[in-house]
């Protein structure tokens, strides 16, 4: 018996569906390596910001609260929670005295090394069950969607 073909309408909410569990199945898969390597506390909000400083630099609140997509105040509070951890810290903005730029400290550059080697471990997990051929093609064909479509990212 042949399979049905899924409407144009399915194949929309398969996609954006599948995207979401990936996406939640990536974070968790990180969530337990940097658990196993006894980091705790470091969840997929506070990985954005890290994400964002990371690529950016040295950014206001206001600059990684839209990279990110959330509100200024959501952004806030991550800020204190990641400053309470000592891992990034404000400081003057050259460029305006009034306002401040959110940096890594000592702290939040040494654990960007455990995020990239936790990354690392779930990119070899991913691999291993695509084959490393196939997961590129995977991710090379997202990007063109990301590159193509009608909302670009910076």
């Amino acid at each position: 018996m042949p399979i049905a073909m899924p409407t144009r309408l399915q194949l929309k909410q398969g996609l954006g569906q599948t995207l979401m569990l990936v996406g939640r199945d990536f974070q968790a898969r990180l969530d337990r390596d940097l658990e196993d390597r006894g980091i705790q506390g470091i969840g997929a909000r506070h990985r954005a910001i890290f994400l964002f400083l990371g690529r950016y630099g040295a950014s206001r609140a206001v600059d990684l609260a839209e990279a990110a997509g959330i509100r200024p105040q959501s952004m806030m509070k991550i800020v204190h929670e990641l400053e309470s951890l000592g891992l990034v810290e404000r400081c003057a903005d050259p460029s305006d005295s009034r306002a401040k730029l959110i940096d890594f400290t000592e702290n939040g550059r040494a654990l960007i090394e455990e995020l990239s080697h936790s990354t690392e471990t779930v990119w070899q997990q991913y691999a291993e069950i695509l084959g490393t051929t196939r997961l590129q093609q995977t991710v090379e064909s997202l990007n063109t969607l990301l590159q193509t479509g009608e909302t670009q990212h910076d």
